[in-house]
């Protein structure tokens, strides 16, 4: 090996200072007595960069409460029906006046039986969407956390990060900030892309 040249442990990839017998940052031998040396191929760490830090966490936290979002939304998309009947139940009993009825149906986007298909219709979507989203974003918090397989990890982020988007299409801003935190993930991912096994 020549002076200029640069060694690696072939343990943990840390760089190696001239004469030492030991790594200096995971304590593996340099020069085993018994084992045949291996060449240092390993790709250096760079301790500047660090990990990712809290990112793993909040994309698990974003995928969990995206999964359960799209649980309670399906399952009122599910019940639609029985909501409508319980305000229909309530205004008979005099708990809801019929002004307050029509109201609230009007608020609800309910004034029909195809508005109310529709709404139908997009809850199942948005759900479906969710719940993609979510089950990405846990994919993506699992690797992130391991520090491996970059390009699944960075994949799975930009898919829950752009799902969300989608709910434009019915007029939803809260798509947009979801989104716009996903993709400052997604880029926090691509920065330390060096540091992934692989």
């Amino acid at each position: 090996m020549t002076d200029n040249e640069v060694k690696f442990c072939y343990k943990c990839g840390a760089s190696i200072p001239e004469g030492a017998d030991f790594c200096p940052e995971c304590g593996a031998s340099i020069r085993p007595d018994n084992e045949p040396r291996a060449e240092y191929t390993a790709r250096p760490t760079n301790p500047t960069k660090g990990d990712l830090g809290a990112v793993p966490v909040l994309i698990m936290v974003y995928g969990v409460l995206a999964v359960i979002g799209a649980i309670i939304v399906l399952i009122f998309g599910a019940s639609l029906d029985s909501f409508i009947d319980m305000l229909k139940e309530l205004v008979k009993q005099g708990t809801l006046s019929p002004q307050e009825y029509d109201d609230l149906m009007k608020m609800l986007g309910l004034v029909s039986e195809a508005a109310i298909e529709a709404v139908r219709l997009q809850i199942i979507i948005t759900g479906v969407l969710m719940i993609i989203s979510g089950i990405s974003a846990i994919v993506s918090s699992n690797f992130c956390g391991k520090m491996q397989n970059f390009k699944t990890a960075f994949g799975a982020c930009v898919l829950a990060a752009a799902l969300p988007l989608l709910s434009l299409i019915f007029l939803d801003v809260t798509g947009l900030i979801v989104a716009a935190i996903g993709f400052v993930m997604c880029y926090l991912i691509y920065q330390k892309k060096d540091l992934f096994i692989s």
